[in-house]
């Protein structure tokens, strides 16, 4: 594994950002999903995508975070990210896969590697994810992952009032 890879497993790479994935994580963005589930997670141009991902790079030298690491497939094609970020004194979980790449159990297998090694870099024994009661996709993602749903009530997610539902992980 290279230097910035942070893990690996069968399918997948899971590494860190370089202004070079500038163009896939525009386009990777751009999907009916993000837009509905994680507005704020769209990047409508590429130099969007690349000002962000300056950003994310600046992160990885902190301990502060949100840390955010794209997913590539093991031939180099970027197909999303994993992520730690941070709410208050706790840690949130995120993930996003483009959606030309969703059903084929990616986000699962990404998650499941970056839990141990995320939680470990921050030194914490549990972790939550948080989604929309009607985004089923990640809630079986979360799930599958042995997250433990907490509660699902009504609540502001992303500026709107949403069902939303609360999971943690713990070790």
């Amino acid at each position: 594994m290279g230097s910035n890879v942070l893990t690996e497993t069968e399918r997948l790479i899971i590494t860190e950002f370089d202004v070079s994935m500038a163009e896939c994580v525009h386009l990777n963005s751009l999907d009916e999903d993000n837009r509905n589930f994680v507005p704020d997670e769209v990047f409508e141009t590429v130099q969007e995508a690349e000002e962000t991902i300056g950003f994310l790079m600046e992160c990885y030298k902190g301990t502060e975070g949100p840390f955010v690491y794209p997913v590539l497939l093991k031939n180099g094609e970027n197909i999303g990210y994993v992520q730690a970020v941070p709410i208050g004194d706790q840690w949130e979980v995120g993930y996003h896969i483009a959606a030309r790449y969703t059903r084929n159990g990616y986000a699962s297998e990404a998650l499941e590697a970056f839990l141990l090694v995320i939680m470990t870099r921050l030194g914490i024994e549990r972790i939550w994810g948080v989604c929309r009661e009607d985004n089923r996709a990640s809630r079986r993602v979360l799930e599958k992952c042995s997250f433990a749903l907490v509660s699902c009530q009504t609540g502001v997610y992303h500026g709107q009032e949403h069902v939303v539902c609360k999971y943690v992980y713990a070790l």
